[in-house]
């Protein structure tokens, strides 16, 4: 049995690598994970195109808890679930956004996934920093800058501070979750004029927001932000 765990990119169906293309349109079972059941998955509308006309979808749900022994539950029924549709159809894909070795919903399940006795291959996707950055035109880093890359955790405040401190360019995955923290921290810092915020990056739905006032009244899910202490915000102008 084996499972190809694909990332589909973070909204642009045209940036699917073509392995990950391939391997989607060969697999009999795709599944795709859900907060709650009958909840749309952007995962699923950004690869659908390339997936085996054939193939069976089964949404796995992950719920939004911080309970550790109902997210271990949760982890391992998923994984029986993958398990049994594979030891039918040998081959599936498990697809996730982005790329699937950063902060992916199937990481939470690999170890129990392989305790289950399925081998296991990851197919890389693009970040979606890597689009935010490729979409403003700017790199993430140059020469000698360091990188940060941190997720805007619920109780990251002091991570947050430390890190504005020290890195020149900072990635926040996951700004929705403490929207709170990164404005404080933008202020403290002095940097609300150097950032840039990108909503489903290369979607058509993609938003791109540069001002503090509007970071103060919510971040929306599925958003990206870029920091740079010394370029100020970057400004993405559509072509025609």
């Amino acid at each position: 049995m084996k499972l190809y765990s694909i990332g589909v990119g973070p909204g642009d169906k045209e940036d699917i690598t073509i392995k990950a293309a391939r391997r989607l349109g060969e697999s009999p079972v795709v599944f795709v994970p859900v907060k709650q059941w009958g909840e749309k998955s952007f995962a699923y509308d950004i690869a659908k195109e390339y997936i085996n006309q054939k193939a069976e979808i089964v949404e796995l749900c992950f719920p939004m808890s911080y309970d550790l022994d109902e997210l271990d539950k949760n982890w391992k029924e998923n994984a029986r679930i993958v398990r049994e549709k594979l030891e039918k159809t040998e081959t599936g894909a498990f697809i996730v956004i982005g790329d699937v070795t950063m902060y992916s919903t199937y990481m939470y399940i690999d170890d129990a996934i392989k305790a289950e006795g399925v081998e296991v291959e990851l197919v890389p996707g693009i970040t979606s920093f890597s689009k935010v950055a490729s979409l403003l035109g700017i790199p993430l880093a140059k020469w000698d800058e360091g990188l940060a890359i941190v997720p805007a955790t619920r109780d990251s405040d002091f991570d947050l501070d430390e890190i504005f401190e020290k890195f020149q360019n900072i990635v926040i995955m996951k700004p929705s979750h403490n929207p709170e923290n990164i404005v404080k921290n933008l202020k403290k810092h002095k940097l609300e004029n150097n950032f840039t915020l990108v909503y489903k990056a290369g979607a058509k739905e993609q938003e791109i927001y540069t001002k503090i006032e509007e970071m103060e009244k919510g971040i929306p899910y599925l958003s990206t932000m870029l920091i740079n202490k010394s370029r100020g915000r970057f400004v993405w102008h559509a072509k025609a």
